[in-house]
């Protein structure tokens, strides 16, 4: 019967796979796999996925689709005449079915609303990671980033931490980072986004959009900051120096009128640990250069400079003490 000699030739197809996956060998390979409609539909879907896809999931699935092509098919009589007077193209569709069933849902996770996949994690110094795109991302110091979505329309990214962005100009796809619940979307444009201590965007150069968490939107051009109230607001892009943002990246920290809290904060952050300053010194502003070159360096510089001194009450943890306190 028509449909049975289907069924053989499809569980030859998955002998031959079985076999080739065992050996080690491409499924490319194969002339007559690669000729088989159902094998290209299966290689395309395993190259789109590819860049993504973990090796142990893509194995799983690869397995899944093997035994769902050799499992028989259940069809009483009537059903079965039906099925020998179909012509040959409902082959296609039903063989598509299988792949749907066993791999689609797979698909559209991974390529669409795939679950927040870690790419590049900086741990004591900073980390450059390199998009798919070309774009070149340079993660601060305890900081992590995660793929959100990848697309031919879309490359997606989730930032924890800080990181400066050099993205690549791609008119055909749109490069987008989310900073807690801020959206930042790529205009052509270098520039730095953090998320700890509250989320603040600096554009170097260039051009970005920034949607606010409720509803809100803004263009960010060349020099420009925003920040994100505690009541969910963007505030209106205003001047900004690019020593304060970007001086990580030379190993160093710079301030220009800024409060003794912001100072402790941007420390604290970048060594990953808690400082904590009295309230009288807390509203009192720095200007200057703080070299990052470590820890206690910076904290006894940091100290001379407010009259005082750093101690360690217990590890990781710092508190400024003023000198002849009692």
């Amino acid at each position: 019967m028509e449909h049975l000699r289907h069924r053989d030739r499809d569980e030859a197809l998955a002998q031959r796979i079985g076999q080739l996956r065992a050996e080690g060998r491409p499924l490319a390979s194969d002339p007559e796999l690669a000729n088989d409609p159902l094998m290209q539909a299966l290689l395309a879907l395993e190259a789109e996925a590819a860049p993504v896809v973990q090796p142990e999931r893509r194995e799983r699935i690869w397995r899944k689709i093997e035994a769902r092509m050799r499992r028989p098919h259940a069809v009483d009589r009537p059903a079965r005449r039906r099925l020998e007077r179909r012509s040959v193209w409902r082959r296609t569709l039903a063989l598509a079915v299988v792949l749907l069933a066993a791999g689609l849902g797979w698909w559209l996770y991974m390529r669409y609303e795939a679950a927040p996949m870690l790419v590049a994690s900086a741990d004591a110094v900073p980390r450059m990671y390199t998009a798919p795109d070309g774009s070149e991302i340079t993660l601060r110091p305890h900081s992590q980033l995660y793929l959100l979505r990848r697309s031919d329309a879309v490359l997606r990214y989730r930032l924890e931490g800080e990181a400066f962005f050099e993205v690549v100009h791609r008119p055909e796809r749109r490069f987008q980072v989310e900073a807690g619940p801020v959206r930042v979307t790529v205009l052509g444009t270098r520039f730095d986004v953090r998320t700890w201590g509250g989320v603040e965007i600096f554009l170097e150069t260039g051009r970005v959009q920034l949607e606010g968490p409720q509803g809100q939107r803004q263009v960010l051009t060349s020099g420009q900051r925003s920040r994100l109230t505690a009541d969910g607001r963007l505030t209106p892009p205003e001047p900004a120096a690019a020593a304060t943002y970007l001086d990580w990246m030379q190993g160093q920290l710079t301030f220009v009128q800024e409060s003794v809290t912001q100072v402790v904060a941007e420390v604290a952050y970048h060594f990953n640990v808690q400082i904590t300053v009295p309230e009288s010194y807390a509203a009192q502003t720095l200007s200057g250069t703080l070299p990052l070159d470590s820890l206690s360096q910076v904290l006894e510089d940091l100290g001379r400079v407010l009259g005082g001194h750093f101690i360690e009450v217990m590890p990781g943890r710092y508190r400024f003490e003023a000198d002849g306190a009692p």
